[in-house]
Parts: structure tokens; C-alpha cells; sequence
């Protein structure tokens, strides 16, 4: 879950500057603060998290504002793929959404297709993905909408180019019932774990699959299509192969958003951080309900594309980090 991380001279800093104003005038940064659950660091903290910056990854869908220069807290998000300002030049214009929607249509261009859909959040940091559609392999036929391939457009877009906490994770959830009956849950766990290779990232990535079907505890409360990461999601109207090539499949709403809005800052609305947080915790009561699980029939589940015969918890980060 969201949570920011700060110093505390910075934390007092800020608070001493703003409190006194109208709220509705205060910095974006001083309302997220108010809003959201803070960590405050002291200065050994800030150490440890100089000499050790992997830690970030143990809370990797955090804000992290430290006692260090623009440079190294630039590196920091770019190595590890989380939020990472400087206490010098806190910036978290890049959490506020910037409203963009696209329409597309059956057979009708739109733009380049998922390149001119993800272009506002995909360079936003980036260590996890998890992409839930219980239709996604429901067609075979690019005209219709094919799973793979626009996974691949998918992850080609927003895998980073660098990363340095050990494996991305990558998990697709979808509906083993509701593929199309020429699929096997066996050949598509494969083939997207051949996708990730295709896509020739220098870092290792997790390629996690689960296949729900309808008897499912979770079943229900998939029926959203998203692509989740830990600093923004992307909601389709109708399916996630949306495209063949930069033709639409469908007429659909694509959203792609940022954790927050500007009225969602002043109280006036719904952060879409809190789409995020209700699918996270539906999977992750999920995968905390395994253990004492009887019956595994009711999904399927592979990761780097070999079949599990069971699945022991869900290993994204998005999922497992609490």
C-alpha cells in the first residue's frame, strides 16, 4: 500500500511552511502528506538507505523523499524502480494524473496503438506488473483481439530499460474456462514466458501466470481489466487486447492513471490509487488463503512458464510486500 517515506527535518519543514494556508492552496506534496500514511526517518535511516539502497524494495510502491542529493535519489528510482526524490527538490507532480483517455474502435487506427496509450505512465518507476483480464485469451484471431500479442506490445512498453533489485515481476491472470478452446493453460504459460526472453531485458523477470476459473473465491471480484504497477494502473472498458497492431478490437474506454488527481488531493474524489488497493487485497487475502486451502481445482497456476501443482502464495511484489 502507499505510504511515504521522509525525513523528519523535511516532514517539519514542510508542515511549519504550509499549515498555516488555506488547504486548498498548500503544495500537492504537503496534501499527500496529510492524506496518506507517513514514515518519518531519522538520520540513521537515511543512512542505511544510502549504503543499502535495495532496501526501497521492501516497501516498493512507496514515496521515498531522503536526505540525499538529486543525483543519487535519481539513481535510486532508476535502479530499483521506485519513487525516489531528493529532500533538495521534492517533486510528485509525477503522481498526479494528467486525465488522458482513448477511444478506439473496431478496426479503426488509433494513434500507435498501445505505444500512444501508455505514453503518460510508463515513465513513471517501475518494479512490478500484474495485468488481470478473465477474457484475455478468450480469441485467437488478431482481428478479435489476441492475448499474446498484445502482452507483448504491453510489456514492451513498460518493462524498464534498467533494473537492479534482482527479478520484475510480471503476473497475468485470467480465466482458464474462458480461453479459447484451442489454447492449453500449459501453452500459454509458456509462450508468455517466451515473450519476456523475446523482449531481451538485461535483468532477469518473473513471469508468474495464474488461471482462475469460476469456482474461484476471487472469481467475482475480477471481473475489472487492468494493468497494475506500483505507481499507476491502466483500465480497459471492455479487454486488454485492445489492439492488432494500432487497430482497435473493440470500442472502448483506455484510462491510463497516476496514484492521484487534484481533486482527489483536496477530498473532492476517489484517488485511483484506491482501484489499485482493492484489486492488490483481493488477490493477496487470496494468496494468504492457500495455505489452508483444500481444494487447488479451482486455478492453475505456472511461473517462468512451468506448471505448478499448486500455488504455495503469490510471489509479485505488488502482492506479497505488505
Amino acid at each position: 500500500m502507499f505510504k511515504i517515506y521522509i525525513s523528519d527535518s523535511v516532514y517539519k519543514n514542510v508542515v511549519r511552511a504550509e499549515e498555516q494556508k488555506n488547504f486548498s492552496e498548500c503544495s500537492d506534496l504537503y496534501k499527500m502528506l496529510k492524506r496518506q500514511p507517513v514514515q518519518l526517518l531519522t538520520a540513521s535511516d537515511n543512512a542505511r538507505f544510502k549504503s543499502h539502497p535495495e532496501e526501497v524494495l521492501k516497501d516498493p510502491s512507496a514515496l521515498y523523499i531522503l536526505d540525499m542529493t538529486p543525483v543519487e535519489a535519481q539513481t535510486i528510482q532508476a535502479s530499483y524502480g521506485v519513487m525516489c526524490q531528493s529532500c533538495q527538490q521534492p517533486d510528485v507532480s509525477p503522481l498526479i494524473d494528467v486525465n488522458d483517455i482513448f477511444i478506439s474502435n473496431v478496426d479503426e487506427r488509433l494513434d500507435r496503438g498501445w505505444d500512444s496509450v501508455l505514453d503518460s505512465v510508463e515513465r513513471l518507476p517501475s518494479n512490478t506488473l500484474l495485468l488481470t483480464d478473465r477474457y484475455l485469451f478468450a480469441f485467437r484471431h488478431p482481428n478479435a483481439g489476441d492475448g499474446l500479442a498484445n502482452i507483448r506490445e504491453i510489456l514492451n512498453e513498460l518493462l524498464p530499460l534498467r533494473f537492479q533489485g534482482d527479478e520484475y515481476h510480471v503476473t497475468v491472470v485470467f480465466d482458464d474456462k474462458s480461453k479459447h478452446a484451442s489454447y492449453s493453460f500449459d501453452e500459454i504459460a509458456t509462450k508468455l514466458n517466451r515473450i519476456k526472453k523475446q523482449l531481451g531485458r538485461a535483468y532477469p523477470i518473473m513471469m508468474e501466470v495464474l488461471g482462475v476459473t469460476p469456482d474461484c473465491a476471487i472469481y467475482n471480484k475480477l471481473h475489472p481489466r487492468l494493468i497494475l504497477s506500483n505507481y499507476y494502473l491502466v483500465e480497459a472498458g471492455h479487454k486488454l487486447a485492445a489492439f492488432n497492431a494500432d487497430k482497435g478490437t473493440a470500442r472502448q474506454t483506455l484510462i491510463p492513471m497516476a496514484l492521484f488527481t487534484e481533486s482527489s488531493l483536496k477530498g473532492s474524489s476517489t484517488p485511483p490509487l484506491e482501484a489499485i488497493n482493492q484489486t492488490v487485497t483481493t488477490l493477496r487475502d487470496f494468496s494468504d488463503s492457500l495455505s489452508k486451502l483444500t481444494d487447488h481445482s479451482t486455478y492453475l497456476y505456472a511461473v517462468n512458464g512451468k506448471r505448478m501443482e499448486r500455488c504455495e502464495g503469490i510471489r509479485n511484489r505488488l502482492i506479497r510486500n505488505k
